[in-house]
């Protein structure tokens, strides 16, 4: 596929095959004339370059069925939604740098500063809050190969913030839950990786040595005057609701908050990222696999805290529509998980839209959810994101 500068771009011209955006988005149908309101939308959202296969030419290869206008009008929510999820892998990258920082400076140093992670989980607090929908995106960010305990540590700070602001928590408290989610894998940073990342049956040595990870995470962290608030979560969480967790098998009330909230966030991160035992799971698959074990694994409130940030149904999930048609969903409803708004990108007969509305399905009876797409279908192997270069 070519790419085309946006400053090479002429309004009025037509292309001989579809012009993309990016691998997941088509911009321009062959039938459509490059309008010069779609150039400066363009520029406006800072892209510098749109991929083509096919050739540029004066009359449409087919008659033309929507106006420049419309187009343009179409499109522009999409830049700015591919802008703001840009700034949202950009900002997780960099969280993620902080993070294997942090760690490394512990390793080498024993020392970690309360201080810059404090600051760092400010700001997280204020990314998540002005751009939800797109940080928790968290599966389909193209992000830097890096230790999975940085990884994991990084994204599940993300989505325990994001659960402790719908459980409407405080911002001191929130601090203290990005802290404490940040920090919740501390313990588990020197053991071998190989403990963590085996794809074999540990020995019983070995499965001691990683569970008392929290136990150790709480021991450092107090050594470096971490609140105490902060080190109990670290402590507790991997204790599950029924008692079957550990290190103190504790139950139900026992359990502080904060380390049941990164409980819920971590198992979520966990499953829908790759191991070497196992595929991830779409965001859809992993909240119907956790809620399975409410009540059991997790505290109810904070799962369903989780359920109405991401749905039912997440955000990037492939979905089959009641009319026949598919589509991806593209935000959630906290009052209906089960009704999302889903940009409609193919028809009944799976061809591909040029016009993609964005519909309510909890509005629109014509567009209900009937249900999400298994990974091995066409549709969502076509619209997969690319492996980016690291």
């Amino acid at each position: 596929m070519n790419s085309v500068s946006v400053d090479a771009l002429e309004a009025g011209k037509y292309f001989t095959k579809p012009v993309y955006l990016d691998d997941n988005y088509i911009l321009l149908s062959p039938e459509t004339q490059l309008p010069e309101e779609l150039i400066e939308r363009l520029r406006l959202w800072s892209f510098e370059s749109v991929a083509t296969e096919g050739d540029v030419i004066e009359k449409p290869v087919v008659s033309a069925d929507q106006s420049g206008d419309t187009i343009a009008m179409s499109v522009d929510q999409d830049l700015k939604d591919t802008n703001m999820f840009r700034q949202a892998e950009d900002f997780v990258n960099q969280l993620l740098g902080f993070v294997e920082r942090t760690f490394t400076s512990f390793v080498t140093k024993s020392s970690v500063s309360s201080s810059l992670v404090t600051e760092t989980v400010k700001g997280i607090i204020e990314m998540v809050k002005s751009h939800r929908r797109y940080m928790l995106r968290l599966s389909e960010m193209n992000t830097k190969d890096r230790n999975y305990i940085v990884t994991h540590s990084g994204k599940t700070t993300v989505v325990a913030v994001a659960i402790g602001q719908a459980l409407k928590q405080p911002p001191h408290k929130l601090i203290e839950i990005g802290t404490a989610a940040l920090l919740h894998e501390i313990g588990m940073v020197r053991l071998p990786p190989q403990l963590y990342m085996s794809s074999r049956q540990l020995s019983e040595k070995e499965r001691q040595a990683v569970t008392a990870h929290t136990v150790l995470g709480f021991k450092i962290l107090r050594q470096l005057q971490f609140p105490m608030q902060v080190c109990l979560a670290v402590l507790e969480c991997k204790e599950n609701i029924d008692g079957s967790g550990y290190p103190r098998k504790l139950t139900g009330e026992r359990i502080g908050l904060y380390a049941k909230i990164i409980m819920v966030a971590s198992s979520f991160v966990a499953l829908t990222s790759a191991r070497p035992f196992r595929e991830p799971l779409d965001g859809h698959a992993a909240i119907l696999e956790m809620l399975k074990h409410r009540g059991k694994m997790y505290d109810e409130a904070v799962l369903k805290g989780l359920v109405a940030l991401v749905s039912i149904y997440p955000i990037g999930t492939f979905v089959e529509l009641s009319n026949g048609s598919f589509g991806m969903v593209v935000d959630t409803n906290a009052e209906n998980p089960r009704a999302p708004q889903v940009r409609v990108m193919y028809g009944p007969s799976r061809e591909r839209y040029a016009e993609q509305p964005i519909v309510d399905t909890g509005l629109d009876t014509d567009h209900t959810v009937t249900r999400a797409l298994p990974p091995e279908d066409p549709i969502r192997l076509e619209a997969a994101p690319k492996e980016a270069d690291n």
